[in-house]
């Protein structure tokens, strides 16, 4: 039942918004057991050896890698609170910059938002708070909370073709210090549909 309302969702999205493709994962967050996992363009399975387009026997929910942008800044929250960098009530004063490693980070809409909480910085997806936070932990902190959120490697799911999404860290020749900051808001890291989940 649950597999079918994936697909029946995802068929409709699809359409709804004329999507090319699509994804969805249904998982149990008590325990991490996926429930449904659905893609489209799909194919039958009962004319497998007639499938002239080879791409569609693979599972984007697995393989394929996005930016995932600010649905990461939980995970960088999720770090900063674990780590002890920030607590519940802390706050900072966003003037709508930030310079990290030789660039500015902006506010999505170019904003500063003067003193805000935790909550505000995620209710407000505000990048400039998310890269305060990042380099407050500082890279070690910051990138052994996102391998122990299993950012850069496999899930381990028992299906064939699941990639490792992709996360540059220091030592890595195409870290630089820069993506401290960038990273914490989603950018310069892929991760594929199952991994974010």
């Amino acid at each position: 039942d649950v597999q079918f309302v994936a697909e029946s969702e995802l068929l409709d999205a699809i359409n709804r918004y004329e999507a090319q493709s699509g994804s969805v994962i249904i998982m149990n967050p008590r325990n991490g057991d996926i429930l449904a996992m659905a893609s489209y363009p799909s194919f039958d399975p009962n004319t497998y050896f007639n499938i002239e387009d080879e791409d569609l026997l693979n599972n984007p929910a697995i393989s394929e890698q996005f930016e995932p942008g600010s649905i990461f800044k939980i995970i960088v929250m999720a770090a900063a609170l674990e780590t002890g960098t920030i607590t519940p009530d802390w706050g900072y004063n966003d003037l709508g910059t930030i310079d990290v490693g030789g660039i500015t980070i902006r506010n999505w809409d170019r904003r500063s938002y003067g003193y805000v909480n935790a909550t505000q910085v995620l209710v407000n997806s505000l990048n400039v708070g998310m890269a305060t936070i990042s380099t407050s932990m500082g890279t070690t902190n910051f990138y052994t909370m996102l391998d122990k959120f299993g950012i850069g490697r496999p899930t381990g799911i028992d299906l064939e073709g699941e990639q490792a999404g992709t996360l540059y860290a220091p030592g890595d020749e195409n870290w630089s210090e820069s993506q401290l900051g960038t990273n914490s808001f989603g950018q310069g890291v892929a991760l594929t549909p199952l991994q974010m989940i």
